[in-house]
């Protein structure tokens, strides 16, 4: 049997858990899987049925679902959650839909746990979080592991939402995973192709991103018309940038002068992990000879002369720094 993080011990792990009193081994063995284990871990800690019922009894274990089990505490993380239905689901469960994206840092996180399986299986009972989804068979790369979870990949994941979500709750996740250059032309057509419901809203997304313009949002319009009240030549905007493993654009390049400018609106700026992302881009444009400026709504719009004075400056400086 191939071996699966989520339900398998390590043979070196499972040695030295069994050398130890069985409630430290279940407390040790929790602690690592967000405070999660499921019948036939505990089984293989030792522990006969009897005595998973008897801990379930003095409150040493609680049922989360049927055969799994909340060590220690019976409230648990959102992580523990999504642990304890892909246990209930078994070997071959993927987080799919709502959940994916929540993983994926395209939605927003919520309590109901969408896991897609291939065939069909037992209802996970009534009052259960789980939501379950069916697929005939997974198509190559549709299938990722994320935080140690696997999940539907961006493209299968836009692609159940277009087919179950509102409107506006699919566009966030279209609008994040573009954001992040995450979407990938190729994998949304075959998903396209593949599929009836959500085809059409897919297929319009699709047209939409092929002919979008050069500029991204209002902000990115309000600065390229700074350049020209400033008489500052025309950048090239949404320059693509290779940073390490990981694609990125580039709201506006001056790239002989080696001079990038990032305009950053409220919207996808102001939460942590864009932040990161931001600071992280700022290194890999130092590390390509760049000099990077980053700009907010409020400077482009109010104190334009003054922000096309510091632009125009940097532009007048690039042989010095080359």
């Amino acid at each position: 049997m191939v071996y699966n993080p989520l339900f398998d011990f390590r043979r070196e792990e499972l040695d030295r858990l069994k050398a130890l009193p069985a409630d430290r081994a279940i407390a040790d063995a929790a602690a690592s899987r967000d405070g999660v284990l499921d019948h036939r871990q505990l089984s293989a800690l030792g522990l006969s049925g009897s005595a998973i019922t008897r801990r379930v009894q003095r409150g040493l274990l609680f049922v989360r679902h049927r055969g799994v089990y909340a060590a220690g505490r019976a409230d648990l993380t959102l992580r523990g959650e999504v642990r304890a239905a892909l246990l209930r689901c078994g070997r071959g469960a993927v987080l799919s839909h709502r959940t994916a994206a929540w993983l994926l840092d395209l939605l927003g996180a919520r309590r109901r746990i969408d896991v897609t399986i291939t065939g069909r299986a037992a209802a996970p009972g009534h009052g259960s979080s789980i939501k379950l989804h069916y697929t005939s068979r997974w198509l190559p790369r549709e299938v990722v592991w994320i935080d140690g979870f696997p999940c539907t990949s961006v493209a299968r994941t836009l692609a159940d939402l277009a087919g179950t979500s509102p409107a506006k709750e699919f566009g966030w996740a279209w609008d994040n995973a573009d954001q992040q250059v995450l979407i990938d032309l190729r994998q949304i057509t075959a998903q396209i192709a593949r599929r009836r419901a959500g085809a059409a809203v897919l297929r319009g997304r699709l047209e939409h991103h092929n002919e979008a313009p050069p500029t991204e949002s209002v902000l990115e319009e309000l600065f390229l018309e700074l350049c020209r009240s400033c008489s500052i030549r025309a950048p090239v905007c949404q320059w693509p940038l290779a940073a390490e493993d990981r694609r990125g654009r580039v709201d506006f390049v001056w790239v002989p002068e080696r001079v990038a400018v990032e305009v950053d609106g409220r919207r996808w700026h102001a939460i942590q992990s864009a932040h990161d992302r931001d600071r992280e881009k700022d290194l890999a444009l130092r590390d390509a000879g760049f000099d990077p400026h980053r700009y907010v709504y409020r400077q482009v719009r109010d104190e334009g002369p003054r922000v096309g004075r510091i632009v125009r400056s940097a532009l007048g400086s690039s042989r010095v720094r080359g």
